[in-house]
C-alpha cells in the first residue's frame, strides 16, 4: 500500500509514518508533505497514492484547500487534535478520521478496513467542507 502523510508537524509525520510500518510491513510512504501548497504541488506531478492521511490544519491553509486545486481519487483519512465541528461534520459524512494523538490499535484498524476493501474512491467535491470553512470563519 502506498501512502501520503500530509502533516506540518515534523515530528507527528514521523511517528505516523513508524506507527504505519509497524502495523504493516507493505506500507510505502511516498512523502511526507508540510503545506497545503506543497501537496497540490506533489499531485500534480504525481501518481497518486493508494490511501492519505491527511491532517486538518497546516501551516498555510486548511487542508481542504487542496481539493480546490486536485482532483483527489483515493480515500483519505483526515487526522485532527482538537477540531470538533469536523469531527462532527466526518461523522455525517462519514468521511474516516483519526483523533491525535493517533493510537496504534486504532490506525491498525483503519490500515485493514482499506487493505480488506477494494473501496472505489470518488474524487472529492471541493464544496463538500464549505460547511466547515464557513463555521470556522464565523466563529
Amino acid at each position: 500500500m502506498k501512502i501520503v502523510i500530509i502533516e506540518d508537524e515534523f515530528f507527528a509525520a514521523r511517528r505516523l509514518e513508524n506507527m504505519l510500518k509497524e502495523c504493516d510491513s507493505a506500507v510505502e510512504v511516498l512523502v511526507k508533505l508540510e503545506s497545503a501548497r506543497d501537496s497540490i504541488d506533489w499531485f500534480k506531478s504525481n501518481k497518486q497514492p493508494d490511501l492519505i492521511f491527511l491532517d486538518i490544519h497546516l501551516d498555510d491553509d486548511l487542508s481542504f484547500s487542496i481539493f480546490k486545486e486536485v482532483s483527489i481519487f483515493c480515500p483519505i483519512v483526515f487526522t485532527t487534535a482538537t477540531d470538533e465541528l469536523a469531527t462532527q461534520a466526518f461523522v455525517l459524512k462519514e468521511i474516516d478520521f483519526l483523533h491525535k494523538p493517533i493510537v496504534k490499535e486504532e490506525l491498525s484498524a483503519m490500515l485493514e478496513k482499506y487493505n480488506r476493501a477494494e473501496i472505489m474512491a470518488k474524487p472529492i467535491n471541493p464544496h463538500i467542507f464549505d460547511d466547515i470553512i464557513n463555521s470556522k470563519s464565523n466563529s
